[in-house]
């Protein structure tokens, strides 16, 4: 009996054994983007078939998809066209958080190193493979972070861009946004100046035209 392949991210979480971290996380990018080709008419937001074929593997995936689709939901963010990028994120924690847990399980004493005794060789410590899948982790899962705005700095700039966004969508009658209250683009002040002339700088710097004999 041949033996059975490993789950990609269990691969990963163990410092891509056997130097397969190309094809490891080629095989991981390749599962989140068979979860964006998936038609969900049902449910667009429905937990990811790779999910659901390894629900036990995949549970904590599984938390983190369904809270973080609601928090997408609450905040007005959710698109069926991000399913790859949320897929890939819910898998990249999971590999963080057992690197975490592996590096714990290994060394209860705390640090970073532990005993290790290659077959026919002789003991030494050395740093755990864990730090290694954290380290490749973090750049991955800030940068994700960002494109959602799963960190309060990311949600804050969000935010600030989405507001921006709605002040710049104008009516058909030529308001700007913020509803049907509010004041024309060129509306004049109290002073009867428009406020926003766009000639008004031009016009300011403009110099008398040269007189001609």
């Amino acid at each position: 009996m041949g033996r059975r392949k490993e789950d990609p991210a269990l691969q990963a979480a163990k410092g891509y054994p056997g130097r397969r971290k190309p094809k490891t996380n080629k095989a991981i990018e390749e599962a989140a983007a068979s979860a964006e080709r998936e038609t969900q008419s049902d449910d667009p937001f429905a937990v990811p078939t790779i999910f659901r074929r390894s629900p036990a593997y995949y549970r904590r995936a599984t938390e983190l998809w369904v809270s973080l689709a609601d928090t997408l939901r609450a905040s007005g963010r959710r698109r069926p066209g991000y399913r790859a990028a949320l897929t890939r994120y819910c898998i990249w924690v999971q590999m963080h958080e057992d690197a975490v847990e592996s590096l714990r399980r290994d060394c209860p004493k705390g640090g970073t190193t532990y005993e290790f005794t290659p077959v026919g060789g002789t003991s030494r410590i050395v740093q755990h493979p864990s730090l290694k899948t954290m380290k490749d982790a973090e750049p991955i899962l800030r940068q994700i972070e960002d494109d959602f705005g799963f960190s309060p700095r990311a949600d804050s700039a969000l935010v600030r861009v989405e507001s921006f966004n709605r002040t710049q969508q104008g009516d058909l009658f030529g308001r700007t946004g913020g509803g049907a209250g509010a004041p024309r683009a060129d509306a004049p002040d109290e002073a009867g100046v428009p406020e926003h002339d766009p000639l008004d700088l031009m016009t300011s710097t403009d110099s008398t035209p040269p007189t001609l004999n």
